[in-house]
This record gives structure tokens, C-alpha cells and sequence, in this order.
């Protein structure tokens, strides 16, 4: 199997990004002390973390990476699974986030740029704005990284090798321990949702859709929900809503597989050997880079835990 040259080239890119989002902290917090400015420098910040390094890799890989990477549009018979991933991923942020209300555990960004993501919005005039800093940047910018570049890169090697490794590094990027696992479910959900439905723009979609009902409709959900009986009868309520959007999401998922199924581009897929699939996972993370991105997000993510 033709094996690609992008599995020694992605964990350099990797830790760029992480050390351009560390340095991203060097911006002083009274530059932004208006939402247009806030808005300005989330889309800056976005380019130059995740779009720059996207641009070198692609210019530098040319027609290798392009012939790889999936960037056509999807069918309209795709927007239920779609949509249904996207509520997944919301349900199961709002379940998070309710635990760890419950459990005393503040959320923070532990980057400048995590810190404008997590800014509140809601109340802008003009929702444009929003949409196209809070939605369609980071939508593009980061998908266009973590699920064309590094998910097809690795993508060659197995298909469970792209799915964790994608997923896992998406969730570094956050500098989140506690976090961790919702960014990494949701990297999971991403990395499927390229997988099944053959197009890049697919994940981008469900991340604009995600991004922007994080801003304008969960916090509502969330006041409203513990406004009858308290924080325990809202954590109760999102579990339920989080185990509707799973059957939705199978449901559509099942649907998407009997497309597939007639579907010629998936016909001559063959499934990777597992004993392959598990060597080259095992060998993507434990590669020198990625150890090396692994020991500055974990010292990040603990030093401002204690600052």
C-alpha cells in the first residue's frame, strides 16, 4: 500500500499550531475591549493559527494532498444525518456543561483565542458579525486542518488512524483538560462525518450549524431548563435530549449506510487489516513530534489550571 509522505509532515505542522495558539496569549486583553475588535481579532487569529500553516502544508504537498482531499459538495439527501450529528454534539456539549456547573467546574479558555470564542455574544445588533467570526471561520479554518489535512493525510495508513489521530489532536488545540472529551467526541462525529459522506464541506457545515446555536440558542436552553426545578432537573433533561439526538443519529446514520451501500465511490473500499489498522495508530502517537505536542499541551493546559 502506497503509504503517504504527509504522516512525517503533519506532526511538524501540528506543533506549530499549538505553539502559534500559545502565543496567541501574548495579545493584550484590553485590545479587545470592544466586540467589533473582538470580532476582528477572532478572525485574524483564526488565519494566521489555522489557515497560514493549512496554506504552507497545502503549497508544499500540492497535487498529493489535493487529489486526496474531498472537497466537493454533499446531496441534499445528507442533511438529515447532518443535522443530526450537529444536535449530538450540542446535546452532549450541554450534558457536559451541566456536570461540570453541578460539579463547581468553571469553564475557561486557556488561549487568547479560546478566551474570544467563549466570549458572550448573544446580544450583538447585528448577527452578521457573529456568523462570520464565531461561525463560518473557525468552521472553515479548523476543518479545513483537522478533517481535510490531517484526517486525509493519515487517512492512507487506516481509516481508525485518521478517525482518533484527527479527532485527538482537534482536541489538544483547545488547551482544555476539562474539556477534553466533549472536543474529542466531536472530532470523532467530524471525522465520521467525512468518512460517510465523502465531503469536506460536510463537517464544515455541522461546525457553522454548532457554533452558532452554541452562541444564540443553548444558553437560552440552559436558563430555561433550570429555571423549573434547578441545575439536577436541567443535567437530567439534556441527558434525555442528548439520548434522542443518538437514536436520530443512528437512525440517520443507518439511512446514510444503505446509500452507500448503492453508492459505486464506495464499492471498491476494502477494509484495512486490523493488526495494520492498530500498528500505525499505535505508531502515529507515539511519534517524536506528537510526544513533543502531547508534553506542551499537557504543561499548558496544567499550568493555567494552577495560574
Amino acid at each position: 500500500m502506497k503509504r503517504s509522505k504527509g504522516f512525517l509532515l503533519v506532526p511538524i505542522f501540528l506543533l506549530a499550531v499549538y505553539l502559534l495558539l500559545l502565543l496567541t496569549n501574548l495579545v493584550p486583553e484590553d485590545s479587545v475591549d470592544t466586540t467589533a475588535k473582538l470580532f476582528l481579532s477572532l478572525v485574524v487569529l483564526e488565519l494566521i493559527v489555522f489557515a497560514l500553516p493549512s496554506f504552507f502544508y497545502t503549497k508544499l504537498r500540492g497535487d498529493a494532498l489535493t487529489k486526496l482531499l474531498p472537497l466537493r459538495g454533499f446531496s441534499p439527501h445528507m442533511i438529515p444525518f447532518l443535522l443530526a450529528t450537529a444536535c449530538l454534539i450540542l446535546t452532549f456539549g450541554l450534558c457536559a456543561n451541566g456536570i461540570f456547573y453541578f460539579l463547581g467546574i468553571g469553564k475557561e479558555g486557556y488561549t487568547a483565542l479560546g478566551s474570544y470564542i467563549l466570549s458572550d455574544i448573544s446580544s450583538e445588533t447585528n448577527p452578521l458579525y457573529a456568523m462570520f467570526a464565531y461561525g463560518a471561520i473557525p468552521a472553515i479554518c479548523e476543518e479545513f486542518f483537522f478533517r481535510g489535512i490531517v484526517y486525509h493525510e493519515y487517512k492512507p495508513y487506516s481509516t481508525l488512524t485518521a478517525t482518533l489521530f484527527s479527532a485527538f489532536t482537534y482536541a489538544m488545540c483547545y488547551f482544555d483538560l476539562s474539556g477534553f472529551p466533549f472536543y474529542f467526541l466531536s472530532g470523532l462525529l467530524l471525522a465520521y462525518t467525512v468518512r460517510i459522506t465523502g465531503s469536506l464541506l460536510a463537517p464544515i457545515a455541522v461546525r457553522f450549524a454548532v457554533s452558532l446555536a452554541s452562541v444564540y440558542i443553548m444558553p437560552t436552553l440552559w436558563r430555561l431548563l433550570t429555571q423549573p426545578l434547578g441545575v439536577l432537573f436541567a443535567i437530567f433533561v439534556s441527558v434525555a435530549m442528548c439520548m434522542i439526538s443518538l437514536f436520530f443519529f443512528l437512525k440517520a446514520t443507518e439511512t446514510r449506510y444503505r446509500h452507500m451501500a448503492y453508492d459505486p465511490a464506495y464499492a471498491t473500499d476494502t477494509p484495512y487489516p486490523k493488526k495494520e489498522a492498530r500498528y500505525h495508530t499505535l505508531k502515529a502517537f507515539t511519534s517524536p513530534l506528537f510526544l513533543t505536542s502531547l508534553a506542551i499541551f499537557l504543561t499548558a493546559a496544567i499550568v493555567f489550571i494552577l495560574t
